[in-house]
């Protein structure tokens, strides 16, 4: 079977729609996680995703998603909430997720724009940290997808004790050195105009929504011909 990876998408659903054009009919997908926040169509990119039954792991964008919803269905006032969140809404992409839920303002109050949010939010919280593809790579190695670098601690998967240690490495390292030779790991998380290519690591994260940093395509990596394939963003007004 053709796989692919995808880097951040980032709520831009343009892009990855015209991205899953250049796939073959019935190809394995999976996702860098970070498909949410900072551009328009953060809702959209998640049915789209759900729809298809396509793979993708945890990111941490959808870790704070998780963590301000928890927030939210527990009952806390919804001024606090914006107030305790607000890294998150206003510098890191918050407002137009909520805003592509029609929770923003008093989207809060409806019910089908709430029960969405949950049903989502159950979805998110079963997402794994990483995966192991059940394919191999041109190498002979296995491919592991996961949100950033995991082969600083791939050999602490198993070490419950290192667990929360191993999480916050998986959603937030920005170190692009590979510390592992026995796995090919494919990961987004830190912008580059291009794909990173070190040793056994791939970065596919190539600022889709990064219009005006000199960044603005998406990514993709098609393991069974080791390339990568790309596409031009441009500002999405309509999906």
């Amino acid at each position: 079977m053709d796989t692919f990876i995808i880097g951040d998408v980032h709520g831009m659903i343009g892009p990855l729609k015209e991205m899953l054009k250049k796939f073959p009919k019935n190809s394995q997908v999976v996702f860098t996680g970070d498909f949410i926040d900072r551009g328009p169509f953060s809702a959209q990119v998640v049915s789209l995703i759900r729809k298809n039954g396509f793979l993708t792991v945890l990111g941490n964008h959808e870790e704070t998603f998780i963590k301000f919803f928890d927030d939210f269905f527990i009952g806390m006032d919804y001024n606090e909430l914006l107030s305790k969140w607000s890294l998150w809404l206003y510098s890191n992409g918050g407002i137009e997720t909520l805003k592509s839920y029609g929770f923003w303002n008093e989207g809060y109050r409806k019910s089908n724009v709430v029960d969405k949010i949950y049903d989502d939010l159950c979805w998110m919280k079963q997402l794994p940290l990483y995966i192991v593809l059940e394919l191999e790579h041109p190498s002979g190695k296995p491919v592991v997808v996961s949100h950033s670098n995991i082969t600083s601690v791939w050999s602490q998967r198993n070490d419950q004790n290192s667990y929360e240690r191993f999480k916050n490495v998986l959603l937030r390292t920005r170190d692009q050195n590979c510390y592992c030779k026995d796995i090919i790991n494919v990961y987004g998380h830190t912008p580059h105009s291009e794909p990173i290519r070190n040793g056994n690591c791939i970065n596919l994260d190539t600022g889709c929504c990064y219009l005006d940093r000199g960044f603005g395509k998406l990514c993709a990596y098609d393991i069974r011909q080791d390339r990568f394939i790309f596409v031009r963003c441009k500002e999405q007004i309509t999906e």
